[in-house]
């Protein structure tokens, strides 16, 4: 037998072994049930290897950039006619000893005959940080980039809930940012404004914040405090971070048009009318009583005259035109009342008083006008 009748029969030994059946290639299985199939038969406790399909780049002197991986191949309108690859998983070799990340590629171009790392759709980084549509992951374990005007979704079909949860230490807290990554402190992604959402597992406090000024990439991002905040009670606190009620201003506050600024000195601007069945006003200043003490000077009713006569108002009062320019303090203004009110009082029983004194002259007068 020839050295070409031996190399003819190891060939057909070496098919015969693969077990080609119907063009199915078995590996360790007389039985292939897909173009490959492999079987490992070695015993293996739990944990410990099992099998595996080695992709190999063998040169010593490839550079970072090399990849080894699998591409996904589909025909177009027949055989061999408009083939294209569509899909595949890349590792990319990026550092020393063959480090790198691995990707998940897709492509959706009808004319494109490859794909490549620049169409990666999932990316794992060598510190096992993931990226969706990023493929250099480095800010956080989960990266995800999405085109202008795109959204994520979290659905559910089934009757339970859905969404995203964040389970820490207690002396951690969960934060969800926008425009910011934390890195020994907030920072932001992008060149603008920031802002996070915080909880507080020790405390059960939800703070919602935002970055005082517009930053650069990278950049520190200095924090307005709490801007808002909602408590374990379901108490809302703006400007304070202890609120005391359902809702808690620590601050000046407008209800209006937008084009309404807060009043200087005033904690509410209201730009509108205001209707409720009762208002409560609690004065520091004293309540006039003191018209009823003795050492209180009642002003004699001439001089109120003249005043008027003056003035076109009574003393004490605002006139029409500061009441339009200045408005009135509705506790001061009910206190001025009542003053005037109780003056008008003690003028009325000034009268009452000349009045009977007038009665009782009048009768002397009458009982002399009889005798006579």
């Amino acid at each position: 037998m020839n050295i070409k009748d031996c190399l003819c029969i190891l060939i057909l030994t070496c098919i015969a072994n693969n077990n080609t059946k119907a063009q199915n290639v078995g590996i360790g299985t007389p039985a292939p049930e897909e173009k490959l199939h492999v079987v490992n038969t070695v015993d293996a406790a739990d944990g410990a290897s099992g099998a595996f399909i080695n992709i190999q780049n063998s040169s010593l002197a490839a550079p970072n950039g090399i990849l080894s991986g699998i591409r996904f191949r589909l025909d177009g309108i027949s055989a061999g006619v408009n083939a294209r690859y569509k899909g595949g998983i890349f590792f990319e070799r990026t550092g020393t000893f063959g480090t790198g990340k691995l990707h998940l590629l897709t492509n959706s171009l009808a004319n494109n005959n490859s794909v490549t790392t620049a169409d990666a759709r999932m990316t794992i980084n060598t510190d096992g940080k993931v990226g969706i549509n990023n493929t250099n992951p480095t800010r956080g374990q989960l990266e995800i980039n999405s085109a202008n005007n795109l959204s994520q979704f979290i659905t559910s079909t089934g009757n339970g809930t859905s969404g995203i949860t964040f389970s820490v230490p207690l002396a951690l807290s969960p934060t969800i940012a926008f425009n910011m990554y934390y890195a020994n402190a907030f920072r932001y992604m992008t060149t603008g404004y920031g802002a996070y959402i915080q909880y507080s597992p020790s405390s059960g406090t939800l703070f919602f914040n935002t970055s005082q000024t517009s930053g650069a990439p990278d950049g520190v991002a200095f924090m307005n405090g709490s801007s808002v905040i909602i408590d374990s009670n379901g108490y809302m606190g703006i400007g304070t971070t202890v609120p005391k009620a359902k809702l808690h201003v620590n601050s000046s506050m407008v209800i209006g048009a937008s084009t309404t600024l807060p009043a200087t000195g005033y904690l509410l601007s209201v730009n509108g009318k205001i209707i409720s069945e009762e208002v409560r006003v609690q004065l520091d200043a004293d309540w006039p009583d003191y018209v009823f003490e003795n050492s209180y000077r009642l002003k004699p009713l001439s001089e109120v005259e003249r005043f008027i006569v003056n003035h076109k108002h009574l003393p004490d009062i605002p006139s029409a035109k500061e009441v339009a320019k200045d408005g009135i303090l509705l506790g001061d203004m009910q206190k001025k009342m009542m003053e005037k009110m109780e003056e008008l009082t003690l003028y009325v029983i000034q009268l009452d008083k000349e009045n009977q004194q007038l009665r009782r002259e009048i009768a002397d007068i009458r009982q002399l006008v009889e005798k006579k």
